[in-house]
């Protein structure tokens, strides 16, 4: 009788541990460090590259405070709440931030990206990986001081070119000429939008340097949001645009900035949805916030896709959206806008059945 043990490769007692050298092995290669989290104790263990990125020694002792008080200024707050969202909702973490280091003359940038393992409720253990990207962000920065430059250059003609057409567009009025008034009309709406677009690359410009100045005043909410349908509508005469009735709303805020927000909402809800759909907004009052919500029948957007939708450079990629014009800047400068403000801004969405975008800013 054959013993077919004989023929049984025997299994190795360290193979487990060589897995976990190479994997950790490769890990630190590529400069990448690991954090479990405990989501009720909050026990923080990370290695020790993700130690040394965040700016300890290996051997020291660090808790998730300790990481926290790293980041830089009011970037620190963004960091919690946006660690705290995915405990809550048991969702995934990708968040970007500048660390404050003492050695270094420019800000080192991580990207920590994390989550839980397992669908398990009883399962505590938050964990994930951080990225230094600090090169990555440089680059940024230079491209955003070349755009900003190219685009402040362009604005100045088309502002004047702008201003000639209103001037034509006037005269042909008074001689009745309603060819020319048809023409300029749309060579207006042409310059409108030419210069909306060089308004977002300056202000990302700005926002990606850390610098969007708000210019605060006390104006009617109200007001604001129908001379933004109205302009919408007169650009996008596709789509039903409405909105619910409600109180009259004063706010102290930067008016360009959240009339900026408001356009780029409603721009993508009638670029996102079908013609002939309707778009609704909203807006509501309670005692410490005022919140303004625009629902659309478009596409939808998944749960994958809503996590990363106001990061930079960041579009949805699928066959419906490929066509669709777009530089994915523009929810992360209505983002940048609204936090701010000291503000939230979030979206409600469900694939097939459209979405609903919302923000709030503080009475």
């Amino acid at each position: 009788m054959t013993n077919t043990s004989e023929n049984q490769p025997v299994a190795d007692p360290d193979e487990p541990f060589l897995t976990l050298d190479l994997t950790k092995m490769a890990l630190d290669s590529a400069n990448v460090g690991i954090w479990i989290l405990d989501a009720v104790s909050r026990k923080f263990l990370p290695s020790n590259r993700s130690k040394i990125l965040f700016g300890f020694l290996p051997e020291e002792q660090v808790s998730f405070d300790d990481a926290l008080l790293k980041v830089a200024g009011k970037n620190r707050r963004r960091v919690l709440a946006a660690v705290e969202k995915a405990i809550k909702s048991r969702g995934n973490l990708y968040v970007e931030c500048p660390l404050n280091m003492l050695t270094e003359k420019k800000h080192r940038w991580l990207s920590i990206i994390g989550g839980f393992s397992t669908s398990d409720l009883n399962n505590n253990y938050f964990s994930g990986i951080v990225v230094d990207i600090t090169e990555q962000k440089q680059n940024d920065l230079r491209r955003s001081r070349f755009i900003g430059i190219v685009s402040h250059e362009l604005k100045t003609p088309l502002t004047t070119l702008k201003a000639y057409v209103q001037m034509l567009n006037n005269w042909a009025k008074k001689q009745k000429d309603n060819f020319s008034i048809g023409a300029l009309s749309k060579v207006e709406k042409q310059v409108r939008k030419m210069l909306n677009m060089i308004n977002s690359l300056l202000n990302l410009s700005g926002a990606e340097a850390g610098k969007i100045h708000l210019t605060k005043q006390t104006f009617s909410l109200n007001e604001l949001l129908n001379e933004v349908m109205e302009e919408t509508l007169f650009i996008t005469a596709s789509h039903q645009i409405s909105m619910t009735p409600c109180e009259t709303i004063l706010i102290n805020a930067d008016r360009d900035k959240i009339e900026q927000v408001l356009v780029n909402l409603l721009s993508n809800a009638a670029k996102y949805s079908d013609a002939g759909t309707s778009i609704e907004i909203a807006c509501a009052l309670d005692d410490h916030e005022i919140k303004v919500s625009i629902r659309d029948q478009g596409l939808g957007i998944s749960p994958q896709n809503i996590e990363k939708l106001f990061l930079p450079h960041y579009r949805v990629e699928s066959k419906e959206t490929e066509k669709i014009d777009g530089f994915g800047i523009g929810l992360y400068l209505c983002s940048e806008i609204i936090n701010q403000h000291n503000g939230r801004i979030w979206v409600d969405s469900e694939i097939g059945k459209g979405s609903t975008f919302n923000f709030s800013l503080p009475v």
